[in-house]
């Protein structure tokens, strides 16, 4: 989780910037705390907050210059508020009471304990992202993890323009490049490049090196989870950007993604919460089981595994398919529709912590897809041979049903049907605008290539919000589906005659298999914007 690099030797053309902070300039940098220091940090850390204010604060601060001078200066290279500041010096203070040393004296491992003690993990300022600032300027420590807001951070450090103009340098030739250009992927880069800029001190894509992307990319092997594998993508995006800059010659990192599916059971194998036994049994599945596509077979494992450490935890004597029973099997159901999001997770999991805060149960669907998966497996069992650990196994052989078994209960089933919502009010009058408003600009936003006209893409988007018709009735829509003039012939989708109404437009909706022809009322500004459509389009 943690990183502390040297910056890499650049030129000197390449090194025009200053850190806003220079830990040089303030005077006294002794390592070691006085008896007098502890006593007056403790006393601002663990005192009330109603009553260390005013004067009485002003005046333990004053003799704790030597600390709080430099904390603040990093405070105020961030918006901050009054509390924030208090509650953040309060973490310094304590942590420097607990290790007898100023912060600056502070090796890795403490810093790596006071940042993650923090609050705020995606937060831009704050009390732990003015730590990762106070770890970067003053111990060259760069702390490496999930979600650390590192565009801030080279923000703060380098200045915001700086960032966006050396960011949209290694954008540009990437969506030129035909790569996708939305806030998302855009966000990855942004993330992974500005890590880049800290740990090699410089902000200049120019200084990026071969050396300094393979330093990166053991980086990231301390951050866990899916995360790692985001900043993985982000940094095969940066080094085709720098490939295409004549910045590298060539690549030097190469993507082994192709590689990660034959790599799985050999990481499963690696699981000390399931049994042994049982991992055979699911890698065997994984590799002999030609009937769904590996992404299918990926997700049947995964839940196999959780069936695997619910075994471990709760019926440890149960260490093959063979060792089930019905009853079991049941169990197994009731654990399954009473367990919340999060459980059986391994602790390494990113989205553990944050399922044990949320404590909500698995949704219907997740556990009707559970119970699908495991039902399959059995059913396999039951009709193929398997080869596990070396030895061949024949047909599973069982006294009870697994489709019968594993069932899923009727009330999940019922829970899994749809739940329209009502959609508010002002919400809706937001679409409406959204769709009356569409430029060409936004619509190359979201695709850089749209298939259509922007015409269409606004006569269907208005249609959608103004006449809530299905996508199949806006594809069926025939030319000259818009009538202006009311007509006594007119009725809805149940029958119902339409009343005339001078301010709207009629939208005919041809024949389907579920009823035949009828008309919706729809606003003029729709109709208009059909007619556009309608004048613009290919005549076939």
């Amino acid at each position: 989780m943690t990183g502390s690099n040297a910056p890499l030797q650049l030129s000197a053309s390449a090194s025009l910037w200053s850190p806003p902070v220079l830990p040089a300039t303030y005077p006294d940098r002794h390592p070691h705390l006085t008896d007098a220091e502890k006593t007056l940090m403790e006393q601002y850390a663990t005192a009330p907050a109603e009553f260390m204010t005013g004067g009485r604060a002003r005046n333990v601060l004053h003799q704790l210059a030597r600390f709080d001078t430099p904390f603040m200066d990093i405070v105020k290279l961030t918006s901050h508020m009054d509390t924030t500041v208090v509650a953040a010096r309060r973490h310094l203070f304590t942590y420097m009471v607990q290790t007898g040393l100023a912060f600056w004296a502070w090796p890795k491992e403490i810093w790596v304990e006071v940042i993650q003690a923090g609050p705020g993990r995606t937060h831009t300022s704050g009390t732990r992202f003015w730590m990762l600032l106070l770890a970067y300027l003053f111990c060259d420590v760069l702390y490496v993890g999930a979600f650390t807001a590192y565009g801030a951070m080279a923000e703060v450090i380098f200045g915001q323009s700086r960032v966006a103009t050396e960011v949209d340098k290694v954008r540009t030739p990437l969506v030129e490049a035909g790569y996708a250009a939305d806030q998302k992927e855009g966000g990855r880069l942004q993330w992974l490049t500005t890590l880049c800029m800290l740990v090699n001190r410089n902000p200049s894509i120019e200084a990026f090196s071969a050396q300094l992307l393979l330093t990166v990319h053991e980086l990231l092997t301390d951050i866990p989870g899916a995360a790692q594998m985001t900043g993985r993508w982000a940094l095969l995006r940066l080094q085709t950007s720098l490939c295409y800059l004549g910045i590298l010659d060539e690549p030097v990192i190469l993507d082994t993604s192709h590689e990660k599916a034959a790599d799985l059971p050999a990481r499963w194998q690696k699981d000390p919460t399931v049994d042994p036994a049982w991992l055979a049994w699911v890698c065997a599945f994984y590799d002999q089981t030609p009937t769904y596509d590996e992404r299918r077979r990926r997700q049947m494992c995964y839940s196999l595994l959780m069936a695997g450490r619910w075994l471990k935890e709760y019926h440890p004597e149960v260490r093959e398919p063979a060792d089930w029973t019905e009853a079991l099997a049941a169990e197994y159901v009731t654990y399954t529709c009473q367990a919340k999001l999060g459980e059986l997770l391994l602790p390494a999991n990113t989205r553990s912590l944050h399922f044990q805060k949320t404590s909500r149960h698995l949704s219907p669907r997740t556990i009707d897809g559970r119970l699908i998966f495991i039902r399959s497996f059995f059913s396999h069992l039951q009709r193929r041979t398997y080869l596990v650990n070396g030895k061949q196994h024949p047909k599973l052989h069982l006294t009870w049903v697994p489709h019968e078994a594993f069932r899923t209960p009727d009330t999940v089933l019922a829970a899994c049907q749809p739940n329209p919502k009502d959609i508010a009010e002002d919400a809706w009058f937001k679409l409406i605008w959204a769709a009356c408003t569409l430029t060409k600009d936004k619509l190359h936003a979201h695709s850089r290539n749209p298939q259509y006209p922007l015409a269409y893409y606004r006569a269907a988007a208005l249609i959608w919000v103004t006449a809530a018709r299905r996508s199949d009735e806006i594809r069926r829509l025939n030319v000259g589906c818009v009538r202006r003039e009311w007509a006594p012939e007119m009725r809805d989708e149940h029958g119902v005659p339409i009343e005339p109404a001078e301010e709207l437009c009629y939208l005919r909706i041809p024949t389907n298999k579920m009823r035949g022809e009828f008309y919706v009322p729809v606003p003029a500004y729709v109709a208009d914007a059909i007619e556009v459509w309608e004048s613009v389009r290919p005549p076939n």
